[in-house]
This record gives structure tokens, sequence and C-alpha cells, in this order.
């Protein structure tokens, strides 16, 4: 009787983190739709924007790091946030890509959001399903996140030849990993419907980042 009822038990929290990731997905979709048209609003804004909308999104990221932490506002401004949080990424990203298309460099946006498409959907889908907890990489991903910033700042400052595709090489592989990581963590920890936004949020991120890393790749390949 023990086993059925342990059975039963499993049964229904596969079925409830499948209706979360979901979820998650579904508000993912609708994230990068909010981004999009942020990116065609960002092609007519005036240059005289960008430290503004740069202070914007770190404040943004700043509160999605206080929201996570409590249940209480995640269900108050879990979504706005990451509307918000979408839309101002795609203002910023609007001229990037503009400037790619006008550098006659189209064809490596079309190639780098392809390959960012397929490497998360196939990611993803290895991520949930695997068997292992991912967890033990949380820290070492961090480390990795906070070395890549650090790297891309030095060569803000100190250009060295071949340090940009170094930098978009070792972002890409970076935020595959996130991506790896982020499914399965949906799927081996205790997350509910409050945690949908902030996850979506994470997955947003990870996509984001990985499409304009290698928008950098191909396109200095191109070059």
């Amino acid at each position: 009787m023990n086993e059925v009822k342990a059975h039963q038990v499993e049964a229904s929290r596969t079925a409830s983190k499948q209706v979360i990731m979901q979820k998650v997905l579904n508000w993912f979709v609708i994230s990068l739709l909010v981004a999009t048209i942020g990116a065609a609003v960002g092609n007519s804004l005036d240059p005289s924007w960008f430290i503004p909308l740069v202070i914007l999104e770190f404040v943004f990221l700043i509160a999605a790091i206080l929201v996570r932490r409590s249940k209480t506002a995640n269900r108050t401004w879990g979504f706005p946030l990451l509307l918000g949080f979408a839309f101002v990424t795609g203002l910023m990203t609007g001229p990037t890509l503009t400037y790619f298309f006008t550098a006659g460099a189209g064809m490596a946006v079309l190639l780098a959001f392809v390959t960012a498409s397929v490497t998360f959907t196939v990611l993803g889908f290895v991520g949930a399903k695997m068997k292992k907890d991912l967890q033990f990489l949380s820290s070492a991903l961090f480390a990795a996140l906070i070395i890549l910033v650090l790297f891309s700042l030095f060569g803000l400052f100190v250009p060295i030849g071949g340090m940009t595709t170094i930098i978009a090489g070792f972002g890409t592989l970076l935020f595959s990993v996130y991506i790896l990581f982020d499914f399965n963590q949906i799927m081996k920890r205790d997350v509910s419907l409050d945690d949908v936004p902030m996850l979506s949020l994470s997955l947003y991120l990870d996509f984001l980042n990985l499409f304009l890393y290698l928008l950098q790749l191909f396109a200095g390949s191109r070059d």
C-alpha cells in the first residue's frame, strides 16, 4: 500500500513539474515577443538613451534578485518584472541588430538566432530529462560568469587581438551549460507556480546571452 501511495505522490509531483515547465516555457516565449517589440522601438531611440537604459537594466536585475527571494513579492511583481526587463533588453538589442544588418551581416544574425534556438531546444530537453541533479555545478557556473564579466570589462579597456573571439566563445559555452543547468534545476528543485516568472527570466537571459555571443562569433568569422 505504501509503495502504491509513494508511486501516486511521485506521479502527481511529475505532473505538477510538467505544468510548471509548460508555463515557464510559455512565458519565456512571451518574453521573447516583448523583447522583439522593444527591439523595434529601440531602433528609433537616440543614442543618448544608452546609459539610462543600462542603468535601468541593472535596476531590473537587482529587483529580480530581491523578488526571487520573496514568494509574496514574486506573486505581485514577478510577471511585470519579467516583461519590463524583456522590453528594456529589447530596446538595447535593437540598435545592435540594426548595426549588423547595416554592415551586411544579416546572415550572421539569422544564423546566430537559428543556432541559439536549436541549442536551447536540445540542451533544454536534455537538461529536463537528465536523471542526474546538476546542482553541484552552481558555484562553478557562477564563478565562470564572474570571470566572463571581468574579461569582458578588461577587453573594453585593453583591446587585444583575438580577445573578442575568445570571450564570445567562452560566453557561448558558458550559457549553453547554463541552459542545461537551469532546465535541470526546474525539474530537480522544489519549485511552484509562484516561481514561474523568475524561472522564465533565467531562461530568457540564457537564450539572449547565447544569441548575442553566437552573433559575435559568426560576425567575427565573417570578417
